[in-house]
């Protein structure tokens, strides 16, 4: 036995699940596009789940709150959340390789990438911190050329 659904039945459906999804994407928000900057690494505080670097390179990318921007000398703090679902937590590399953020040491340098703090939009937060290898770490790992 097969059913029929009426012509305006099928027509009100089809309506109501396009203004669905088209106003889907308003009602949600946008994900902040991530500031580049380079720093030299200070420490990591497992208390209060933040690190300090001291900038060397402002940023690329985004563009954040003038009260977060960041200047050459500066010693900055962001939150980060070193555990959890690679959705949520920070994600450290050392040469492109999955690391912890105690794996970092103090006088590296380092990429870090950050937005303002969902939880508190006055402060940072680092969705990725990637460490740079120097020329001497690079050549002893893979040869002089």
């Amino acid at each position: 036995m097969q059913m029929s659904i009426p012509r305006g039945v099928a027509a009100l459906a089809a309506l109501a699940l396009a203004t669905f999804v088209s106003a889907a994407p308003a009602t949600a928000q946008p994900k902040s596009k991530s500031v580049q900057s380079e720093a030299e690494w200070i420490n990591f505080n497992p208390c209060d789940n933040t690190v300090t670097v001291k900038v060397k390179k402002a940023g690329t990318g985004g563009k954040p709150p003038k009260e977060l921007k960041l200047k050459t000398g500066q010693e900055a703090a962001f939150n980060v959340k070193p555990e959890g679902s690679i959705l949520v937590r920070t994600s450290v590399a050392i040469n492109g390789r999955k690391a912890d953020i105690t794996d970092i040491p103090a006088g590296k340098t380092v990429n870090v990438y950050w937005i303002p703090d969902e939880k508190d939009p006055s402060k940072r937060f680092a969705r990725k911190i990637d460490v740079i290898l120097s020329e001497e770490e690079l050549d002893a790992r893979y040869g002089k050329e």
